[in-house]
């Protein structure tokens, strides 16, 4: 069932909005929240970060700097990043490629680094069938909570990450879909099992995950807009290469979660912010369907507020 969905979720085209970029340099920054109002410390760990994001595209065709044809202009991306929560510190870096001619260069090709310090909030997770607690106690607020910062270690999470996008503009909507494999390394003490705030799903080291997020903004005006997000997180068995000659896994829960987004999105400073409420649902799933999650657990509200620095460069 899984793979069926995580199938019909990449043949779909649904990004989150944000103003066009140009050819040269693009900033921008925000601060992200995500809880269950009405079970804080339930199955949905609450979520909230700050981030600033620097993105230079070099352009491909003849276009030149500080312009941007819509769905047609082709480039490469240099990138470059840091995200911050009482949780985790990141930063990343990466590039970008987008340089297929029309209809296809709405695609693009990314390969990412990332390294993610937890903050003495590093909680063990019981990523095995048989092991005591089982995840369902160990992946809730309650417990991890309870092991935050007298409990909890200094640990680091890498991860090398290659990602897929699309994103079609029009003149009322958008559409965007991106589609995620990363490659997991933890260095820990707890055997490295442990809870990845960033990604909000616990992971083993040498682990992957494969990760969906599609949405589609329609505008209403020049400053109101109706979003709808659905983003998929799926970690399977660790695999092990070249053992004894042979491909085998290690036996591991089998994890994934959906999150789905439906709200409004208001524009201003000239389209460079936004602020966006988002009410949501929230499941998880596991071996032989361990997880059952009242629907105080899964009603989630999203906030978000992103501001994009314009630059004439080259102009």
């Amino acid at each position: 069932m899984r793979i069926v969905f995580f199938v019909f979720v990449c043949a779909l085209y649904a990004a989150a909005y944000s103003p066009l970029p140009v050819l040269g340099p693009n900033v921008e920054a925000g601060v992200y929240s995500a809880f269950a109002p009405i079970e804080p410390r339930g199955a949905f760990i609450p979520q909230g970060n700050a981030d600033f994001e620097f993105s230079w595209l070099e352009p491909l065709g003849e276009d030149r700097y500080g312009t941007w044809k819509v769905n047609k202009t082709r480039y490469l991306r240099f990138l470059a990043g840091a995200e911050i929560s009482p949780f985790y510190a990141t930063v990343r870096a990466g590039v970008g490629f987008a340089p297929l001619a029309a209809p296809f260069n709405i695609l693009e090709l990314r390969f990412i680094y990332e390294n993610e310090n937890l903050l003495w909030s590093d909680v063990e997770q019981s990523l095995m069938p048989n092991e005591s607690p089982h995840i369902t106690e160990t992946w809730n607020g309650n417990y991890i909570f309870d092991q935050f910062y007298n409990k909890s270690k200094l640990s680091q999470i890498q991860s090398f990450s290659s990602e897929i996008s699309a994103k079609y503009t029009a003149k009322t909507f958008e559409m965007s879909f991106s589609a995620l494999f990363a490659l997991i390394d933890i260095g820990s003490d707890y055997d490295k099992k442990s809870f990845d705030y960033m990604r909000g799903i616990p992971l083993h080291s040498r682990d992957y995950i494969v990760k969906s997020h599609l949405s589609a903004t329609y505008h209403l005006g020049e400053s109101l807009s109706l979003q709808a997000q659905i983003y998929n997180s799926f970690s399977g068995k660790r695999f092990k290469f070249f053992a004894d000659n042979k491909f085998t896994n290690y036996s591991k829960e089998a994890l994934s979660m959906y999150n789905i987004f439906a709200g409004l999105l208001w524009r201003f400073n000239g389209g460079n912010s936004y602020l966006s409420l988002e009410p949501g649902w929230f499941v998880r799933d596991g071996n032989k369907d361990s997880f059952h999650d009242s629907a105080a657990d899964k009603f989630i509200i999203a906030l978000q507020y992103r501001y994009f620095w314009s630059f004439n460069f080259g102009k």
